[in-house]
């Protein structure tokens, strides 16, 4: 092991707290002192009994995942798909709603938070119109388990018979205004002990791998090793069964089954399968012509399917809207990619025959085998460096502290020794091998237009308002080639910390990557903070830049909304360098 990784891994050890096994004691009380709805499914003892028959049978298990503007959108929305189901005689395994961001905040948080696109939950009354909406098992991920306000949220959505609670991976994320770590975390061990009291009734903690370390990883088989990780905390320290989504991310057909089969053969039981869904793929998404995804879609479904029919790991499908790449999708885009999967899987039986699986398992095979290594590395070093790994407290805090984009290469078989510093993937994942594309492009065109070095002198502070990686490391890699000196302050960042970042460094330049339909409130927030410190910034935002106005029930594109601000908004990372170029000459 790597001596400077152990010494890294040394400085992350959190300050003394309260004993992690002591709250998960605690919340295994507090889940025993309520009980639970089991099911809406009518012949089952259980809604994982449901999933499971599925599993046995061959059937495939879908989901569709939503959340609209108010909560009298979201449950309207939610009967029509009921309507939708009986017309049609398809069977919908069940529903995941998608609160507001704002959710995951205790109240007094609230008023100051930005806006996002999503209903709010306000009450137990409110879970339990999305359960009483309609005959459909409910699941609840974001903004639920990890959050600020988790013990609240993880019990009213029990209560209301959510048969998954998540997302654990989110723990990474960040909330407006939150900085008590220590307490969240608590909480959290604490609501982790609350889904533990309701193990025996088959209620499972959820994972997005997507959403967490993994989306900043280069390889597959590390991404596979770190959900072991997420699994040794939750059910060895916790005594919560966890279950595992994931797929946003990876757009490879033969490495997204591969993973798949990989997860069920290091985690899944027949007593519980560890896998829930797979989600549509979106890196590949057009954001133009974009009827055109559906044919992307439809072979994505159709070789998972497949794999299902062939492999029975319990697999589900989320499928995404052909919009998905572009703006919250409506219910009819929703139903839409729906029933085209529907369509597909009844003709899946024909194309059984035709699939070599050969070299899908061997990749199965090195992903599980470099996934122990992975997880092996990671145990052995926090042991070494003097994490109690037998307390859940201590290793979320230690991990969250932990910088994404080294986790992987710390652990990794081709750099746990420290003589290489950037990982060779034995199957890359598709999003890390495009960004590093997308910026080669960018700066070979920039250079073409004479703009090589124009950056040279300047300092540029780069952040992301939310939990999304990918876009910013394209931002900080372009603008370092042009020859900046990037201040890379991460995700999930708050509008007074990037400029407090840009005031430390005396830099005017703020470049900020928004995907959660906070754009609007984001930029609102950085040009009020900004006059009030009496101080002008050159800003630049991009990524999703889009959310719900008033009296709307969809979101808007808002980089125009922006561009008026006074920020440019136009998503064009060629513009933005000219522009800064010019600044200042």
């Amino acid at each position: 092991m790597n001596p400077a990784t152990i010494e890294y891994i040394r400085s992350l050890k959190p300050a003394p707290h309260a004993d992690g096994r002591a709250l998960v004691r605690q919340g295994i009380e507090l889940g025993n002192s309520f009980e639970a709805p089991l099911t809406r499914y009518e012949g089952y003892k259980n809604h994982m009994e449901f999933k499971k028959a599925y599993q046995r049978e061959g059937k495939i298990y879908w989901t569709l995942l939503m959340g609209l503007a108010t909560m009298e959108d979201e449950v309207a929305a939610v009967k029509k798909i009921d309507e939708f189901q009986k017309r049609t005689g398809f069977k919908l395994g069940s529903m995941l709603h998608i609160p507001s961001g704002n959710v995951a905040l205790p109240r007094e948080y609230r008023e100051n938070a930005p806006k996002t696109t999503s209903f709010m939950l306000d009450g137990l009354d409110d879970w339990m119109a999305l359960r009483n909406a309609a005959p459909i098992d409910i699941s609840l991920n974001d903004h639920h388990l990890v959050c600020p306000n988790s013990i609240e949220t993880t019990v009213n959505a029990l209560k209301a018979g959510a048969v998954r609670v998540g997302s654990f991976g989110q723990f990474l994320w960040d909330y407006p205004g939150f900085t008590d770590h220590v307490k969240r975390y608590s909480d959290m061990v604490t609501s982790l002990g609350v889904m533990a009291s309701k193990r025996d009734d088959m209620f499972a903690v959820e994972t997005y791998l997507d959403d967490s370390f993994p989306g900043y990883f280069m390889d597959c088989a590390s991404y596979v090793g770190y959900a072991l990780i997420e699994h040794y905390i939750c059910t060895r320290l916790c005594g919560a069964r966890y279950v595992i989504s994931f797929g946003g991310l990876l757009s490879e057909g033969h490495t997204r089954i591969a993973v798949a089969l990989a997860l069920h053969e290091l985690m899944g039981t027949d007593e519980q399968p560890v896998l829930t869904y797979i989600n549509g793929s979106t890196n590949m998404q057009w954001d133009h012509d974009i009827d055109g995804n559906y044919g992307f879609a439809a072979q994505e479904m159709l070789l998972e399917i497949c794999a299902e029919k062939k492999f029975h790991m319990s697999l589900g499908i989320n499928p995404v809207s052909i919009t998905e790449k572009i703006a919250v999708p409506t219910l009819q885009e929703l139903l839409n990619i729906y029933a085209c999967g529907k369509r597909v899987e009844e003709k899946a039986d024909e194309w059984m025959p035709l699939i070599d699986w050969t070299p899908i398992i061997h990749m199965k095979d090195v992903m599980v085998q470099e996934a122990k290594r992975y997880f092996r590395n990671a145990m052995t070093a926090f042991e070494e460096a003097g994490i109690d790994t037998g307390d859940p407290l201590e290793m979320l805090l230690m991990l969250k502290k932990f910088a994404p984009q080294r986790l992987e290469s710390a652990f990794h078989s081709s750099t746990v020794d420290g003589k290489k510093s950037e990982v060779t993937p034995f199957y890359p994942t598709v999003l890390g091998r495009q960004t590093n594309q997308m910026r080669d492009e960018i700066v070979t065109e920039l250079k073409a237009e004479g703009l090589a070095g124009s950056l040279t002198g300047k300092q540029i502070v780069v952040a992301s308002g939310d939990a999304h990686a990918y876009g910013l490391m394209l931002v900080d890699g372009v603008l370092r080639e042009m020859g900046a000196e990037t201040v890379n302050i991460g995700v999930d960042m708050d509008p007074v910390d990037v400029l407090d970042a840009a005031d430390e460094d005396g830099t005017p330049y703020l470049g900020i990557s928004c995907h959660n339909g906070q754009a609007l409130d984001y930029g609102r927030q950085l040009k009020q903070l900004a006059a009030e410190r009496g101080r002008e910034y050159v800003i630049f935002m991009g990524g999703k830049l889009n959310t719900i106005l008033p009296g709307d029930a969809e979101p808007t594109e808002v980089g125009p909304l922006l561009c008026d601000m006074g920020i440019q908004a136009d998503n064009d990372l060629k513009t933005t360098v000219a522009l800064i170029a010019r600044h200042g000459r």
